[in-house]
């Protein structure tokens, strides 16, 4: 006798913690979230950056006695080579999508026209992706750009590096509508976005080309590459597997209902989505 209650008090609480977890999440994710980076105007300001920059070199190479002639010969490399880039951030597309690694817990919430709260999130980091890519066998330079230059009588040299960093959270509430190995997903919610691009240099020249540089640096407004943004969005999901675990995907309609410009106009656009897979409880 005592040995049956014992097996039903146990079995009572295996049920019961069973339906603890169920009532605490209803899945979790792996994901590879995704948003994107509407660079319309972003792209207009590189000739503005590069015009203001070179303005400032051309005057510190007029104060070193740099031959006008010579001038005029750095000038014209300078407008083929800003000719280059326009041609070819003209092709380019405007809206740019960001990949992220990411994860989410759903959380069941069973209403009549809700299923779930579902709260995701994801970054990206230049360590991350030089991680990442080490992983995979392929080296990046660090730091990218390192070189030796002479002009005249001057020498010294250069090196610079790109730090970045982006990061999305979300929060939505989630109706499913679930067919036993495919399930359509609807939801709505808020999302927050952040992006941030660095530049470190280092430099090893003469005194008398200090300011000329700093000047320089300071036109190409390189403190202002950065973004953030709060947004509403609907969304449209699919799943597809066995209900335990399956392939996840969805596509985001973003509604940004307040976004922070820099001077380089970075912008977050109205598409944003996920791509992974999803553990049901």
């Amino acid at each position: 006798m005592m040995h049956r209650a014992r097996r039903a008090i146990a079995v009572a609480a295996c049920l019961g913690l069973l339906c603890t977890l169920h009532a605490l999440a209803g899945g979790l994710y792996g994901l590879m979230p995704y948003y994107t980076l509407d660079l319309t105007d972003t792209f207009d300001q590189i000739s503005i950056a590069g015009e203001d920059a070179f303005t400032a070199m051309e005057l510190l190479f007029l104060d070193l006695g740099v031959p006008p002639n010579e001038l005029v010969t750095v000038r014209t490399e300078f407008d083929n080579a800003m000719a280059g880039i326009e041609s070819f951030t003209g092709g380019f597309p405007m809206w740019i999508p960001v990949p992220l690694l990411g994860a989410g817990l759903e959380i069941d919430l069973p209403l009549l026209l809700i299923d779930g709260v579902r709260l995701t999130g994801g970054l990206l980091s230049d360590g991350l992706v030089r991680s990442v890519v080490q992983w995979a066998g392929v080296e990046i330079p660090d730091p990218l750009l390192d070189l030796d230059f002479e002009i005249d009588t001057y020498s010294g040299s250069a090196a610079a590096d790109l730090t970045f960093s982006t990061w999305m959270l979300s929060t939505e509430v989630v109706k499913r509508l679930d067919l036993l190995v495919f399930a359509l997903n609807l939801g709505a919610g808020v999302d927050l976005i952040g992006g941030r691009i660095g530049v470190v240099s280092d430099f090893d020249m003469p005194a008398e080309f200090q300011e000329g540089v700093d000047n320089a640096l300071a036109a190409l407004n390189l403190d202002a590459l950065h973004w953030s943004s709060f947004a509403f969005h609907g969304t449209l999901g699919f799943e597809i597997g066995p209900p335990f675990l399956r392939l996840y995907g969805e596509i985001r309609w973003l509604l940004p209902v307040g976004q922070e410009e820099e001077w380089w106009r970075i912008r977050v656009a109205p598409i944003a989505g996920m791509i992974g897979f999803v553990i049901r409880f």
